[in-house]
């Protein structure tokens, strides 16, 4: 099966579709005619896995792409021009049958066998797309690919490699490249990516977000100094430019969420929906709605239509937060929208496409899920197309004080009355030295507590301990006596919190680790 890993835009599945063999490999090309189930190239190689030998022992269907590819393709034939695609390769042979191929989906093809012509081609602007070989004769790896961005950055470029290699996929989208293939090609793979870069360069050319100046990308609020940050940052600012899925991996509370978010803020989609659920806080019958819609009637208690989270997103980004806790019977769903974009509400016999990038995080192990049959192995790839490891607060202290002027500045937006308004060195000290088991999140929940509860502009070592210190459960006679229910419990610890912060319900809420909010719903439930 081939295999492709994105660099810049949504996956399209790897399937028994027909493959563009090497031409050794060829005996003949079908004659010409619309791309359809019985067009055939000679391919004698996968004949076993696809099927019915239709007229020789060397000629095997080539099956068309999925029906959202297809539509996207005839959509192309009418709404705008042809597109130009420039093929890269000095194996002249395989690079004519190619050509003979995308040809019969109206794509204009021009064959460049040399270093030479294929920079002469894109130089002259005379094409809308290459497909390069990953080392063309007389060139190092890349090289090629490099050339071709200098003279054109804009120019969506699909890399053809003989052998898959994640180095290999890594260095093509440092190198700038659209895609990466695995050769021989799946045509029909081949074919949605085609439709999907011209669609992204379309998207590019058009002026909806304001540029950037300067050459460092903005940390969207990824307060760092450490060198494994700076190499985090550095590796969302190449990621974000894609529109491939990414899988953040870390601990909980390591800033995943804030991650998900730079990419976005970076990238061509800034200017659209940015969407989160976390899949493990909402009920399992309640996800599939709540991701892909359902219509009106669809259960019981569906009085109206409700357009899903996926629909939400349409343009922009989704996060999946928790990933590895989507239920089995939801995987294949997913997949299908990493796959072809489809979408299908509950209760409709309608499906729907959307243009969505899906980002995942998780702090479980994922394989580990697979071996245990709880996750899809095939979902598992089409997410880690391109990965991305969070560090714990513990790998990289020298953040924790660029994190704590973060953290103090948006707490101070929020509590505006506080008259917290920096740290002394002892207490900094103290920070430092804090192991942080819960990550940036007990960090930044730390500092809010601080500028809820604190009484003075600068906070010392005393005002930590204070903003610290939990209620004593043994100064609590809660659980003396008759058992209680677990409510009635909740609203008698309550009314002892609010005792002891005199009726403080900030103060309240900092130190029951809950929003104002649940508090004052707590508050009416007493009532």
């Amino acid at each position: 099966m081939t295999r492709a890993t994105q660099v810049a835009c949504p996956d399209v599945p790897a399937r028994c579709s027909g493959r563009l063999g090497d031409a050794a490999s060829v005996a003949h090309v079908g004659a010409a005619e619309p791309l359809q189930r019985n067009r055939q190239i000679a391919n004698a190689d996968i004949a076993p896995r696809c099927g019915t030998i239709l007229a020789s022992p060397t000629v095997v269907p080539v099956i068309a792409p999925p029906a959202g590819v297809l539509g996207s393709l005839q959509e192309n034939e009418t709404a705008m021009p042809e597109t130009r695609v420039l093929i890269a390769d000095s194996n002249i042979a395989s690079a004519n049958l190619l050509r003979d191929i995308l040809a019969r989906a109206k794509y204009l093809c021009t064959v460049a066998p040399n270093p030479e012509r294929a920079l002469d081609v894109v130089k002259r602007r005379k094409c809308d797309i290459a497909i390069c070989d990953v080392q063309m004769e007389g060139t190092r790896r890349y090289e090629m690919i490099e050339g071709m961005k200098k003279l054109r950055p804009e120019l969506p470029i699909i890399v053809g490699a003989d052998r898959y290699s994640m180095v290999d996929a890594v260095a093509a989208a440092k190198s700038g490249a659209f895609q990466y293939m695995e050769k021989p090609f799946d045509i029909g793979d081949l074919l949605g990516f085609i439709v999907n870069a011209v669609t992204d360069a379309d998207r590019h050319r058009t002026p909806t977000l304001t540029p950037r100046t300067g050459s460092v990308p903005p940390s969207c609020d990824l307060a760092h100094e450490s060198a494994i940050m700076l190499e985090l940052v550095e590796s969302i600012a190449l990621v974000a430019r894609s529109n491939a899925p990414v899988l953040i991996l870390g601990e909980s509370g390591t800033g995943k969420d804030r991650v998900a978010r730079a990419i976005h803020a970076q990238g061509p989609r800034a200017s659209q929906p940015f969407v989160a659920v976390n899949t493990a806080a909402v009920p399992e019958p309640l996800l599939e709605s709540e991701l892909f819609g359902h219509v009106k009637g669809a259960f019981t208690g569906a009085t109206l239509a409700r357009r899903g989270l996926l629909a939400e997103a349409d343009g922009g980004t989704l996060l999946l937060d928790e990933i590895a806790d989507l239920p089995m019977i939801l995987q294949p769903k997913l997949l299908r929208v990493l796959q072809f974009g489809e979408s299908r509400a509950v209760g409709s016999d309608k499906c729907g496409y959307v243009d969505v990038r899906v980002i995942a995080a998780t702090h479980r192990d994922l394989n580990r899920l697979v071996e245990e049959g709880r996750f899809r192995d095939d979902l598992r790839y089409r997410l880690n197309v391109i990965s991305i490891v969070v560090p714990p607060l513990r790998h990289r202290r020298q953040d924790i004080l660029p994190l704590v002027a973060q953290f103090l500045a948006e707490a101070r937006n929020r509590n505006k009355a506080s008259p917290v308004r920096s740290f002394d060195d002892e207490a900094l000290g103290v920070l430092m030295g804090a192991t942080w088991p819960g990550n940036v999140r007990e960090l930044e929940n730390a500092i809010e507590r601080i500028v809820v509860l604190g009484r003075e502009g600068v906070v010392t070592v005393s005002d930590l301990r204070l903003a610290q210190e939990q209620p004593n459960r043994d100064s609590w006679n809660g659980f003396g006596g008759t058992p209680s229910t677990l409510k009635e419990m909740n609203l008698q610890y309550l009314d002892w919190v609010l005792k002891r912060t005199e009726g403080d319900k900030a103060r309240a809420a900092a130190i029951l680790d809950i929003d104002l909010s649940t508090l004052y719903r707590w508050v009416r439930a007493r009532h």
